[in-house]
């Protein structure tokens, strides 16, 4: 049952649009959650240039950003590369600061991804690499943590798209071994480059990935290799020097935010990683390879290309290298989430597709593309761990019936700015004079004294900051006898009124 050119086109063309449509969809369905907050209110309050007399960099933590602070000083504090933030700048600049415009530099590169893939697997020269990559391709479009985090806005489906395109290319070069090897080529180097930027887990894939093109041209003395690495090497070293200090913070686990035991984090780097990679997946293609096995023992013939082995080999070994080092960098800042594990995916991707190539007869590999394509939901923990804030409800709430003496409360002072990016949107002002942040117990004092003779104080607040808040109204709740609490997912809103 072999396709025909044509309905080989009208395959890639097919799978093109859906991968495109479910990417596209709901992209503005869903509130920004805290992190897309975070990217957003960088892009559009920190300016590239100094304003009055602040530096064009200085180094500072996420807790003591200023006012004036530069885009620079502001994503050297973060815990990720700024590409994602500078393709923002663009969007914003164009769409204004919304859904749309946060999200779409992610969507954007989420599709270029599937063309990239696509088009090789069109005009590739070699029949059975075709085979692979439209095998590959498939799982690419239907794969559910690209499919989830395809239209947020922050660095993960920018990283994992990048990666993506330059280790096909990294893989193609490498495909007959290293007597066949040749330097990476500039493009190649140039997407390998941008992956760093997106994300320090990107950075880290690459690092392995190149390692072996290091070996290779150092063994055979390539100037021209050794040359294009070096280059990749100094233009990352470049922010590497301006972001050290966050990531030596962040490496001190001074942005923890998951609490366990040593083998608390192995557990949860398993489950994690499992949820990332898609075990239904894995398990499919397991099975498909020991099928292949046995029919092929059984019938007498080779058991698997050699060359193939070595391909599967070496995949395997470098994302369960990838898995146990991205695992012990969670457990060394105290984080833990399945898109920690996004960037390996692409990897994994030609993987089981070097496995499906190898079904011979047409019926079958449709059968397993049925499979695959039914089994495509996401899990559980990738479900849960993907549940979205809903800022833009509460803060629709909060602004309801307010005039220009109301006060709004928020929980942490440094978190202004994610909670101003909403509120200004709906009332269409500067609202920071009237913005009175809560940081811990200590505060309550002073933020009474703040808010007292005032007829109305709203609440804007994520669910993290409900006891600060309950402790806020315990200490002076009296002067607004009058507290309407209203539930959003994740977040609530408050309104305190006299009578």
């Amino acid at each position: 049952m072999r396709l025909t050119k044509q309905w080989r086109c009208l395959l890639l063309i097919a799978l093109l649009g859906f991968g495109v449509g479910v990417r596209f969809q709901n992209l503005e369905k869903y509130s920004l959650w805290s992190d897309e907050l975070f990217s957003l209110a960088i892009v559009k309050y920190h300016n590239f240039l100094p304003v009055a007399d602040q530096p064009l960099y200085r180094r500072s933590s996420l807790d003591r950003l200023v006012e004036n602070d530069t885009f620079w000083t502001a994503k050297s504090a973060d815990q990720s590369p700024p590409l994602n933030e500078l393709l923002q700048k663009v969007t914003v600049n164009w769409f204004g600061a919304s859904e749309f415009a946060a999200r779409l530099p992610a969507v954007l590169t989420a599709c270029a991804l599937l063309f990239w893939f696509a088009g090789f697997a069109w005009r590739h020269p070699d029949p059975y690499v075709r085979r692979v990559l439209r095998w590959s391709l498939l799982l690419l479009v239907f794969y559910p943590i690209l499919v989830v985090y395809a239209n947020e806005g922050r660095a993960y489906s920018i990283g994992v798209s990048l990666l993506g395109m330059a280790t096909l290319l990294w893989m193609l070069r490498w495909r007959d071994g290293w007597r066949a090897w040749q330097p990476p080529g500039w493009i190649e180097i140039g997407l390998f480059t941008l992956a760093c930027y997106a994300h320090y887990n990107a950075a880290l894939l690459v690092a392995m990935v190149l390692a072996l093109d290091a070996v290779t041209a150092a063994k055979r003395r390539s100037g021209q290799a050794v040359g294009r690495l070096m280059v990749l090497g100094c233009v990352f070293l470049l922010w590497l020097s301006l972001s050290f200090h966050s990531i030596l913070s962040t490496s001190k686990g001074d942005v923890t935010w998951r609490q366990g035991s040593s083998w608390d984090f192995v557990l949860m780097a398993l489950n994690d990683s499992l949820a990332a990679l898609h075990l239904p997946w894995l398990g499919l293609a397991s099975t498909v390879l020991l099928g292949l096995v046995v029919i092929r023992k059984w019938q007498g013939e080779s058991l698997w290309p050699t060359v193939d082995v070595l391909r599967l080999g070496t995949l395997a070994g470098l994302t369960l290298l990838y898995v146990v080092l991205a695992g012990k960098v969670a457990a060394t800042a105290g984080m833990g989430h399945p898109r920690h594990f996004i960037f390996v995916v692409p990897l994994v991707a030609v993987m089981m597709g070097l496995v499906f190539a190898q079904i011979r007869h047409g019926w079958s590999a449709f059968a397993v593309a049925a499979i695959l394509i039914a089994s495509s939901g996401p899990s559980a923990r990738l479900t849960n761990a993907s549940v979205p804030e809903d800022f833009r409800g509460m803060t629709l709430s909060g602004a309801q019936g307010t005039d220009k003496d109301t006060l709004f409360v928020y929980p942490w002072v440094p978190n202004r700015d994610l909670y101003r990016l909403y509120l200004e949107h709906v009332l269409g002002e500067d609202m920071r004079s009237r913005m009175i942040g809560i940081s811990s117990a200590q505060d309550v004092p002073v933020i009474c004294a703040q808010i007292k003779g005032h007829s109305h104080v709203v609440v804007l607040s994520h669910e993290s900051g409900k006891s600060l808040i309950d402790a806020l109204y315990g200490a002076c709740g009296e002067s607004w006898p009058e507290r309407n609490r209203k539930q959003f997912q994740m977040t609530f809103s408050e309104h305190w009124k006299t009578r």
